[in-house]
C-alpha cells in the first residue's frame, strides 16, 4: 500500500482563530506526547520551510491586520528587519517576548513568559487573531543544560540566537582559523549540496580538533550522546505542551497547534535543521485542531 504524501500547509490559508507555533517540533514526537494534554484532530503536514526564516518568508507574504503575533523568536520582532523581513509590515502588532522575556540563565524564553504575554494580548486586542510562537521544543533544553561551556552564548541582543553563530570568544589563533574555515565551508553551495559538512560531521571534526561545541545541542550530544539529546528534546516538548494546554483555556474559537519546522536528532548522524533541507523529519510537522 502506497502511503499518501502529507499536504504542504500554508498557515495563513487555513481556518483558525488562534495559532500556536512550537518551534522545531517534530511530528513523530508530538504525535506521541500531545494526547496527554489535548483532545482533537491531528494531521501530519509538510511545512513551507526547513528553518524559521524560510517558513516565515514563505508563510507571511501579505499584510494581516487582524493578527497579533506573540513572538518568543527574535527572527519575528517589531524592533528591526531580520534578513529582509520586517514583521511590522505584516501584522497588526508584534509582542516582543523574545526581548523582555529572555532568560539569560536558560539562554531562551521560558514558555511561562509567552503565556503571560499571550493572555495580555487577548485582553488588549479583542477580536484579533493570535499567533503564539513558543521557542520550545527547540534547544536549549530547559532542565537539561549541558555542563560544558565554550559555545556561543544564546543572546538576542547581539544576534547570537537559537542554534548559535560564531562569537568573539578569544581562542588560540590556529584553532580560530580552523574554526573560521569550517564555518565558511559549511555555507558554500557546493558543500551544502554534497553533504560533506552536515552538522554531525562538522561537530565531530570540531571535537577532534579540540574546538568548543557550536551550540547547546552540540554540547549536550558530547556529554550525553544521542539518547540523552532525544530525552532532553522530549522533555522540552512536554514542558511547552503543558503551558500550551494552560493557554488554550484562555482562548476562544478555533485553536490550532503546529510548528515552523522539525528537527534531526542524530538520525543517520545528522542533527539540527537549516534552510533548504529536504529531510522528512525536518519538514514534517503537526497540524492539530484542538477539540473545544
Amino acid at each position: 500500500m502506497v502511503q499518501e504524501m502529507p499536504r504542504r500547509i500554508d498557515v495563513m490559508g487555513e481556518e483558525w482563530d488562534h495559532l500556536i507555533v512550537l518551534d522545531g517540533c517534530r511530528y513523530d514526537f508530538f504525535s506521541e506526547a500531545c494526547w496527554s494534554h489535548f483532545e482533537g484532530e491531528l494531521e501530519r503536514v509538510v511545512s513551507l520551510g526547513s528553518n524559521t526564516v524560510e517558513w516565515r518568508d514563505n508563510s507571511f507574504q501579505g499584510r494581516y491586520e487582524d493578527v497579533v503575533y506573540v513572538s518568543a523568536n527574535p527572527y519575528i520582532n517589531s524592533r528591526m528587519a531580520v534578513r529582509g523581513f520586517d514583521a511590522r509590515d505584516h501584522f497588526h502588532e508584534v509582542v516582543d517576548v523574545w526581548d523582555w522575556g529572555w532568560d539569560e540563565e536558560l539562554g531562551t524564553v521560558h514558555p511561562g513568559a509567552v503565556n503571560r504575554a499571550a493572555e495580555k494580548a487577548v485582553e488588549e486586542h479583542p477580536g484579533k487573531r493570535l499567533i503564539v510562537h513558543y521557542l520550545q521544543p527547540h534547544c536549549p533544553y530547559i532542565g537539561h543544560q549541558p555542563t560544558g561551556t565554550g559555545y556561543p552564548r544564546q543572546e538576542p541582543a547581539v544576534r547570537v540566537v537559537l542554534n548559535g553563530v560564531v562569537g568573539l570568544q578569544e581562542r588560540p589563533l590556529v584553532r580560530q582559523r580552523l574554526l573560521d574555515l569550517l564555518e565558511a565551508l559549511s555555507y558554500a553551495p557546493w558543500v551544502k549540496q554534497s553533504g560533506l559538512l552536515k552538522e554531525g560531521r562538522v561537530w565531530r571534526v570540531r571535537e577532534l580538533l579540540g574546538l568548543p561545541p557550536s551550540s547547546p545541542m552540540d554540547a549536550l550530544r558530547r556529554e550525553r550522546g544521542v539518547g540523552g539529546l532525544r530525552e532532553a528534546y522530549s522533555g522540552n516538548l512536554e514542558l511547552v505542551l503543558r503551558f500550551a494546554a494552560e493557554l488554550v483555556g484562555a482562548l476562544d474559537g478555533v485553536v490550532v497547534i503546529t510548528s515552523d519546522h522539525g528537527e534531526l536528532l542524530g538520525e543517520e548522524g545528522r542533527f539540527s535543521h537549516g534552510r533548504g533541507r529536504s529531510e522528512r523529519l525536518v519538514l514534517e510537522v503537526p497540524w492539530f485542531r484542538v477539540a473545544r
